[in-house]
């Protein structure tokens, strides 16, 4: 949440006690040091206490979680963290060495890595263990924000693309590139005059759509990358965009139909919906396990808010 490393050396004291367990102002600074110095660059003088507070409110969180874990003997495995670690390098498409060195590349030491692992494991565990048997799924909820999403939120757009592509020469000299853009706009002119598209486009395109009759395909809003989703989707329908460029050469896309995609039923988003409301439970129901537990915990702030100067 806060990132930043530490690179200035802080003054080390007591920022609080929780349980008897210490948390010092340099573990402050080492979990949100560029949080804290982001809100208190020229602000007033109280920005950086109230920032440090603020980081400070996280950590002691983080404590009688552990602690929490502790007294029910829960802990992350290596074997689990290892599997962990397998997974984001599986998901990665690189093997776990391969991983590790991109992982230290970034400035992060392998250890320091695997701690920050751990801890996430040791977050899910807890949610899993001790917050989840403390939800229980609601009906009434989950239609209430089927109803919710039915009346408040648009439902997003399909499109029918065809494309054309114009490649780049392999120099890329602004002069080739210049008679790329010019191809494409003889290409335009062609298609307002009457020809059609996908004979434009099995005669030019450089890329796959020519042989298929110009069709590019159809899209949801948001699928295709930014550069080509905004034309597609204000674009008029039956038009041509403008050319879109990409580092291998110019897009011209033809709009040929574009809908709003209808309402699913109930019972086809049933359990995409309940599983977004369970999130939001949790995180509350996180956030409730945290205040009752701080309310019960022997807590002493041992650095001064502003309000107490």
């Amino acid at each position: 949440m806060w990132g930043g490393s530490v690179q200035a050396e802080t003054v080390d004291r007591i920022a609080a006690v929780v349980n008897e367990e210490v948390i010092t102002l340099s573990e402050v600074y080492e979990l949100g040091r560029a949080f804290i110095n982001e809100r208190a660059r020229g602000a007033e003088p109280g920005e950086r206490r109230s920032a440090e507070l603020q980081v400070l409110d996280s950590l002691i969180r983080r404590s009688l979680m552990e602690q929490e874990m502790q007294r029910l003997q829960i802990d992350a495995s290596d074997v689990e963290v290892d599997r962990t670690l397998d997974d984001l390098a599986r998901r990665s498409g690189i093997d776990r060495e391969t991983f590790r060195a991109e992982v230290e590349r970034g400035g992060v030491s392998w250890p320091q890595y695997r701690d920050e692992v751990r801890g996430m494991v040791r977050d899910q565990k807890f949610t899993q263990i001790i917050i989840r048997p403390r939800i229980v799924e609601n009906e009434d909820e989950i239609r209430d924000a089927y109803r919710r999403m039915a009346t408040e939120s648009d439902q997003p757009e399909r499109v029918e693309l065809g494309a054309i592509f114009f490649s780049y020469p392999a120099d890329e000299t602004p002069a080739g590139k210049k008679a790329t853009l010019a191809l494409l706009e003889s290409a335009r002119k062609r298609v307002e005059n009457g020809e059609d598209f996908a004979v434009v486009s099995a005669a030019l395109d450089s890329g796959p759509y020519g042989a298929n009759g110009g069709t590019m395909g159809t899209f949801v809003e948001g699928e295709l990358v930014a550069v080509l989703n905004g034309p597609a989707f204000s674009t008029p329908v039956g038009g041509l965009s403008s050319a879109i460029e990409i580092p291998q050469g110019l897009y011209l896309l033809h709009v040929r139909s574009r809908e709003q995609l209808p309402l699913r039923s109930y019972e086809e988003v049933r359990n995409e919906i309940a599983s977004k409301v369970f999130e939001g439970r949790i995180e509350r129901e996180k956030d409730t396990w945290y205040q009752q537990a701080r309310r019960d915990a022997a807590i002493d702030i041992k650095i001064e808010s502003v309000d107490e100067k």
